[in-house]
């Protein structure tokens, strides 16, 4: 079976539209969606004129067999994670101010008023949107994967610490043990092709393909959105339990000089 995955579409209606044409010429049977589907940041990407939040919720619902939650998605419909690693949000977190929470946070999570814009979402995609879960075991013939955007204890990327090196995703890499899963897919890095953490190891790897080996490993792939590095997509084939990222080739956006 061949999975096409996307992550990190950001309202950009007109990247969403190249991938899944590129998941119809590659002939997948199935697409599933890693979460921020939804989140439009002013210095980060340049595509205003042409973003559109309620098209891209639409297209996903449509044609995506599996979807998580991002942390621009619980933004956008004002929920909280389960857990964001060290730090503990206030049940009445959007209730307080900006500056309050900002001095709360400490820089250990993302805010996002200050460059990011409203959705616009109309309520019946905001509700879609707000009922997502955080992770997904899809099952295989042969083995499980756990689908999230992004790794345990921080499982939808609300904080600000990226996963580096290989004791960093130990957490992560036993919960998908307690789940049966040999591997985990995710996104919320924007890797400019993939980076797999496996075996006490962490490869970065351009737009490529990989056999994944037998031993457990995690994944985090590009971004679909155009933005500051290159964007794509990936492909697994469950059968060769082979790995492939494609390259959507979208210019790339320079972040103003003024922010």
């Amino acid at each position: 079976m061949l999975t096409g995955i996307i992550s990190d579409i950001h309202e950009d209606i007109i990247r969403l539209e190249a991938a899944l044409k590129l998941f119809e010429e590659q002939k997948v049977d199935e697409i599933i969606c890693l979460g921020d589907i939804v989140g439009y940041s002013v210095p980060f990407y340049g595509y205003l004129s042409t973003r559109d939040a309620n098209r891209c919720v639409e297209l996903i619902r449509k044609n995506c067999s599996v979807v998580v939650m991002g942390n621009h998605d619980l933004f956008a419909t004002k929920k909280l994670p389960s857990k964001c690693a060290d730090f503990n949000f206030p049940m009445d977190w959007y209730q307080r101010s900006f500056a309050e929470r900002k001095k709360l946070s400490k820089g250990k999570i993302y805010l996002y008023e200050d460059h990011e814009l409203p959705t616009l979402l109309d309520d019946e995609n905001l509700i879609w949107l707000s009922e997502l879960p955080e992770y997904v075991i899809k099952s295989y013939p042969t083995h499980n994967v756990m689908i999230s955007h992004y790794a345990t204890p921080d499982i939808t990327g609300c904080s600000s610490t990226e996963v580096k090196n290989f004791e960093q995703i130990l957490n992560h890499l036993e919960f998908m043990t307690t789940k049966n899963c040999i591997y985990g897919f995710s996104g919320n890095d924007h890797i400019p092709g993939m980076k797999i953490f496996s075996d006490g190891t962490v490869k970065n790897y351009d737009f490529e393909k990989v056999i994944l080996g037998k031993q457990p490993c995690w994944v985090t792939g590009p971004t679909v959105s155009m933005g500051t590095v290159a964007n794509g997509v990936m492909i697994y084939d469950s059968v060769f339990r082979k790995l492939e990222t494609f390259a959507l080739n979208s210019p790339i956006h320079a972040i103003p000089s003024s922010i």
